[in-house]
Formats: C-alpha cells, structure tokens, sequence
C-alpha cells in the first residue's frame, strides 16, 4: 500500500502543488485550512461533478483551490489552475487507461504539468504494464516530473525510467536515480547527461543481477 502522504510530499518537488487525501470540506473543520469563496467553490464542485462522472478523483480540484486561495490568488486564477487541473487528470488518464489508480493519476498529471507530453506519459506506463501492482507508476511519474523539472529533456527522462521499470527497477532504486542526477546537475553536469548516466548504472545493476535462462539441450 503506498502511503498517501509519502505521495504528497513527493508530489510537492518542482512547485506542483501538493495533493491532498481530504477533501476541501473535511478541511474546513481545520484551524488552519482556508475557506473558498462562493463563486469558486460553485465553479470547482460543478467540475467536480464532470470528472468524477470520467471516473477521475475530485479530490485535486478542492486542494488545488484551497491552496491558491491560501496563498492570496485571485479568484481567477484560482478557477483557471483548477480547470487545468482537471484536463491534466483528464490528459493522463488517456495516457495511463482505465487500469490507473487515482494516485497514479494525479502522478501523471503532475508529469503533465511539469510538461511531459501525453504520448511520452502513455510511454513509461506501457512499459510498467507487466508489474500488475497497483500504483507501481506513482514513483516513476513523480521522478520523471521532478528531472523534468531540473530540466532534464522529457524524452531523456522516459527512455531513462522506461528501462528501468521494465526491468522491475522498484521505489529505492528511482529514488536512487532522482537524488544522484540531483546532486550531479547542482555539480554542472549535463542534466541529459546526468540522468543517462546514473539510469544506465543501475540497469547494469539490475542486469547483472538477472537469473540466467540456459536453453534446454538439444
């Protein structure tokens, strides 16, 4: 089971606003939580209501609102990141299909967001398919947004995480992979370079490590 904050904060990296597990009314009993003002709320629950009629999470869109709101946007640009929000959640599920948890989802938004394209998300989850763990693509959209975002190319960035997961690489491993390239851009390497670099030692890793299959005599 992947635990929901342990998302959150991973979801944080690269100023993606971090996703809640409650939504926005349940907040509202909170000393600190921030209350919408009518006209946005109107506009989030009717939104609300389209994605979940998709099967999408509606839990992002009141987060999403209640962030901007504590942070003093206007309601304008409250609605707008929240509408954007949901045609990204909208955008992944296309990439990921129907299979995709709601954490995935918002994973694959925020990849979106950090401007992944479509096709590329669809990508890295072709090649998680195998896994059939529930979830097993939050860690390596969360990485990909987070490089992207250190400005390492999208394309880069899946071909990278996409033969690692295809090799069953799991959560310590990208994570592995997200805090070298890390430390290598802040050294002046290449982030392209870094990342093809740190991915390809641990598919090394992983490789050597794979059980040999001997052919049967013949």
């Amino acid at each position: 089971m992947i635990d929901g904050s342990w998302i959150a904060k991973w979801l944080a990296i690269g100023g993606v606003i971090v996703v809640s597990s409650r939504p926005v009314a349940a907040q509202g009993s909170t000393p600190n939580a921030p209350q919408l003002a009518v006209s946005v709320k109107a506009v989030v629950d009717r939104l609300a209501d389209s994605v979940r009629a998709l099967g999408l999470p509606t839990d992002p869109l009141y987060a999403k609102a209640a962030e901007g709101t504590l942070k003093g946007a206007d309601e304008q640009r409250v609605v707008i990141a929240v509408r954007r929000l949901a045609r990204e959640l909208s955008d992944a599920k296309v990439a990921l299909g129907d299979g995709a948890t709601d954490a995935e989802l918002e994973a694959g938004a925020s990849a979106l967001h950090a401007g992944v394209a479509t096709d590329l998300v669809a990508r890295l989850g072709r090649a998680a398919k195998g896994g059939g763990t529930p979830g097993r693509l939050v860690m390596p959209l969360v990485t990909l947004a987070d490089m992207v975002a250190r400005n390492v190319s999208p394309q880069a960035a899946v071909a990278s995480l996409e033969a690692l997961v295809s090799r069953g690489a799991g959560d310590a491993q990208l994570a592995t992979l997200r805090s070298d390239v890390e430390r290598d851009i802040a050294a002046g390497e290449r982030p392209d370079v870094a990342v093809q670099r740190r991915s390809a030692t641990i598919v090394h890793g992983l490789d050597s490590h794979a059980p040999v299959t001997r052919k049967p005599p013949t």
